[in-house]
């Protein structure tokens, strides 16, 4: 895929929650120092809760919306071949995409793995399938020990909430929005829950806006 298969526009990433902007859907006035507090206490608290719900579901549970989520993604990608696509490793009660993402070589596609090389900055990506040699990587999390970097054309994130707009709230590091501001030609793709869905997310004026959110119920 190519970047004139696509047209998006993305602004610098991390986190300035004073900078908030009401054209893009954020708090209006965010420059006040108090409501920029406001909102990042807002946003710390719902972050909490909605991590919170979604560990309370069992495993039965979370295993049937990955699969309600594939099937999805199926419909919405439809013929794959040729194209690379990340996913991620499992943390924090996420849903588990593995299956889906070790399929990929079978329907012609590329599977990738992102991976913290250093903070701050944008995540990078290297080829991944179950038969890849892993190693502990930042936060403890498996990510694959060698291999050339490649960019995918499509990039599923974890999202703890998101809302009518597809802004995704994550959890609040910023590599996710840092890697779409290095790499504009990358197909964003939130993946969640349908009960994280909010009214707003009160998003910052950087916040990049997913081209689509797949949940257990469906294709926002």
């Amino acid at each position: 895929m190519t970047g004139d298969e696509k047209s998006a526009s993305y602004a610098s990433p991390p986190c300035f929650l004073h900078e908030l902007s009401a054209e893009e859907g954020g708090l209006p006035g965010a420059t006040d120092p108090v409501q920029a507090r406001d909102v990042a206490r807002w946003r710390k608290a719902e972050r909490n809760r909605l991590l919170a719900d979604r560990a309370t579901l069992s495993v039965t549970e979370r295993k049937e919306a990955a699969e309600a989520v594939a099937s999805h993604l199926d419909t919405l990608f439809g013929d794959v071949a040729g194209f690379t696509i990340s996913a991620w490793w499992p943390i924090q009660s996420e849903l588990d995409l593995r299956f889906w993402l070790a399929a990929l070589s079978g329907r012609g596609a590329t599977a990738a793995l992102p991976l913290v090389t250093e903070k701050h900055a944008p995540l990078r990506f290297r080829r991944w399938t179950p038969r890849v040699k892993m190693e502990r990587g930042f936060w403890n999390i498996p990510v694959p020990a060698e291999g050339d970097w490649i960019i995918p054309d499509i990039a599923l994130a974890p999202l703890v909430g998101y809302d009518a707009k597809g802004y995704r709230l994550g959890y609040g590091g910023g590599y996710f929005d840092r890697t779409l501001a290095a790499h504009p030609e990358v197909r964003p793709i939130g993946i969640g829950l349908s009960a994280a869905r909010q009214t707003t997310i009160f998003p910052q004026w950087h916040d990049v806006p997913m081209t689509a959110i797949v949940t257990e119920e469906g294709i926002v």
